[in-house]
């Protein structure tokens, strides 16, 4: 039986596909590079061979495991064994240290991200409301800096990233981290984030209430709370 809660005073976000997105996507970037370095390949091509190496390389590591500290040489050596697992899938002649070069410059420019339209109003009026509001993300060291340039990170008191904390999603540890750094109790804390395990799951854990945000109805017939866009954290305040 859930213990009860207490009415939430502070709210922490998911960063990636919960406020802000990639666009173009990550399939048409790495596209685009490959086809600049080696033969042509269209996104469409690179789409699920992109899914296939995330999977793989989540799988190298624990559930919680810090994935960018598991490699020697931090997250840009973690980004570069991914950039080998996409090529080798794709059998791609683009020589793979120019290529990591060329996408840890692409990733890194504010212009690929965009916020969600409702992003900064749900969070104008949840701080009008008197919440605390905070990120916890599975992100390298860039996060904050795309934050900035995005206008966003001045709405947060923390913003907790897993390669600056050695540790993640659905790590309990992440999550108490941050209410720790609120002063707030977990049970007074709701988390929204688009991932089961990592964010609805990692959240419940730690004693947080969580919503999964589910903008393409891929999760209807599973036992989560949902909502489909930010708007919708308000209706659960009330």
């Amino acid at each position: 039986m859930e213990s009860k809660r207490n009415r939430p005073t502070a709210v922490t976000f998911d960063a990636g596909n919960t406020l802000l997105y990639c666009d173009p996507s990550p399939s048409e970037i790495y596209a685009a590079r490959l086809s600049r370095l080696g033969r042509p390949v269209h996104a469409e091509e690179v789409g699920p061979v992109f899914r296939q190496a995330w999977a793989e390389m989540q799988r190298r590591t624990s559930p919680g495991q810090d994935r960018y500290s598991s490699e020697p040489g931090g997250e840009r050596a973690w980004w570069g064994e991914f950039v080998k697992e996409v090529l080798g899938r794709l059998d791609h002649d683009a020589p793979w240290e120019p290529l990591l070069d060329d996408l840890y410059a692409a990733f890194s420019d504010d212009d690929v991200w965009r916020v969600f339209p409702e992003t900064a109003t749900t969070l104008s009026k949840l701080r009008d409301r008197g919440l605390e509001l905070a990120i916890i993300s599975n992100w390298d060291r860039r996060l904050p800096e795309i934050l900035r340039s995005l206008g966003l990170i001045d709405w947060f008191e923390v913003v907790t990233v897993s390669a600056i904390e050695g540790v993640e999603k659905p790590s309990p540890e992440i999550f108490q981290r941050t209410s720790s750094r609120l002063g707030i109790d977990p049970s007074s804390t709701l988390h929204v984030g688009d991932a089961p395990l990592e964010d609805y799951d990692g959240a419940r854990n730690a004693g947080f209430a969580a919503v999964l945000i589910d903008r393409h109805s891929l999760f209807v017939d599973q036992p989560y709370r949902r909502i489909s866009n930010l708007d919708e954290v308000l209706d659960l305040l009330d």
